[in-house]
């Protein structure tokens, strides 16, 4: 699945554009939601890894689900797509494997993490 995301952007530019449509701090805006993206994903992304742990397949579910939602301002089409995989599977397939969507649904986080944070680099707020 990895050669299949790859051909699509992580981010969807204009996406997080429209975020800071008629705001007159939009620069500022912008690197504020997506350091508190960074942060939230970061952190449900462990918390996949310890519910994996703990065999919580609701849990995986539900933090997928949350990573799928909050994708959505980002334009982050392909994790948005692994996100509803993975909580799909968690819910719907009681003992079957997760550890592939999970590597899959990282990978692409860590695609999405990279693109936000270059165009925070390309995008700097004012000073």
């Amino acid at each position: 699945m990895r050669t299949e995301t790859a051909s699509v952007p992580a981010i969807d530019m204009s996406a997080i554009m429209q975020l800071a449509d008629n705001d007159d701090m939009s620069d500022q805006f912008v690197t504020e939601i997506i350091k508190v993206f960074l942060t939230d994903l970061g952190e449900r992304v462990n918390k996949i890894g310890l519910q994996m742990s703990q065999n919580d397949r609701a849990g995986v579910a539900a933090t997928a689900h949350a990573i799928k939602g909050s994708c959505g301002h980002f334009g982050a089409a392909s994790l948005i797509e692994l996100s509803r995989n993975l909580e799909d599977r968690a819910r719907r397939d009681p003992t079957g494997d997760l550890q592939l969507a999970i590597d899959s649904m990282i990978a692409e986080t860590e695609r999405v993490r990279a693109a936000l944070e270059a165009f925070q680099r390309d995008h700097p707020p004012p000073s």
